[in-house]
This record gives C-alpha cells, sequence and structure tokens, in this order.
C-alpha cells in the first residue's frame, strides 16, 4: 500500500538525494583552503562536476522512487531498499576515494580542509533507507501473520 510509512522514508531519501543535485551549497562535498601568492584560494568539490558521482546520485534519487510505486511486491521493494543502502555506500566512498586523490595530488598542499554537507546527506538517506527497509520487513510479517488467521 502507498499511503505506508515506508513510502515516507523512501520519499524523503529519494528528496534528500535530489537535493545534492542542486548547485548551492548540498551540492558541495569537499571545500579546501589552497595557498596561492599571498592569498587563498577556496576550491570546492562539487557532484555535478564529477560524472561518476552525478551517476551515482541519479540512481540514488530513482531507486526510491521505484521502490515507492513497487508497494504490490514486498520482497522487490525491500531489495530495492537495500540495493538504494548499496548505492548510498557506494556514492560516499567513491567521494572519499575523490577527496583522498584531491587532497593528494593537489600541488600546493591544502591549509584547511573540510567535509560539506553533500557528505553527509548520503547518511542520512542511508538511514532512511534503513528505517524504510524494516518497515517493510515489519509489513511483510504482519501480512503473514494475517494469512495464518484466515
Amino acid at each position: 500500500m502507498i499511503q505506508r510509512i515506508q513510502t515516507l522514508w523512501l520519499f524523503l531519501a529519494s528528496l534528500l538525494s535530489a537535493s545534492m543535485l542542486l548547485d548551492w551549497y548540498t551540492g558541495y562535498v569537499y571545500k579546501a583552503d589552497i595557498p596561492e601568492g599571498f592569498g587563498l584560494t577556496v576550491k570546492r568539490l562539487t557532484i555535478v562536476e564529477h560524472f561518476p558521482s552525478l551517476i551515482i546520485v541519479v540512481v540514488m534519487i530513482a531507486v526510491p522512487l521505484i521502490a515507492i510505486f513497487s508497494f504490490r511486491n514486498r520482497r522487490r521493494q525491500r531489495n530495492l531498499a537495500s540495493m538504494g543502502m548499496f548505492v548510498n555506500i557506494a556514492f560516499l566512498s567513491v567521494n572519499l576515494m575523490r577527496i583522498n586523490a584531491f587532497t593528494v595530488s593537489t600541488a600546493p598542499t591544502p591549509i584547511h580542509g573540510s567535509y560539506q554537507i553533500g557528505s553527509v546527506i548520503p547518511v542520512i538517506g542511508l538511514f532512511l533507507l534503513f528505517m524504510a527497509a524494516r518497515a517493510i520487513y515489519k509489513d511483510e510479517k504482519l501480512v503473514k501473520s494475517m494469512d495464518r488467521l484466515r
């Protein structure tokens, strides 16, 4: 059923992932201050400028939406929620490798670097997808128990 709590969790996970495509503050993954001459240059790593990250974010948006409309098949819905968790972990690992490569390969080493909100959103999305998978499992268990009563 589409009005269940897992629909809310899946929709929020998809909405958070979609917010990462925005160019303002949520689209930044990492910010570093690089010394240049007598001043500092701020370099930001964004999701939009890195093609693998962009593809993964599009999948992070699509998978929960597909799971919402797979409400007739709870097993598929739970598998899609689990796949969404895997995609979020893949996004985190790709961007951690990207940030590590950036800090190592930058000619003047960055003085100060900080993770931005684009690095935190997938963790929140991971939690939301976990909550959705748990709610789907509870629904499945409830339907099985009702089948036994018939």
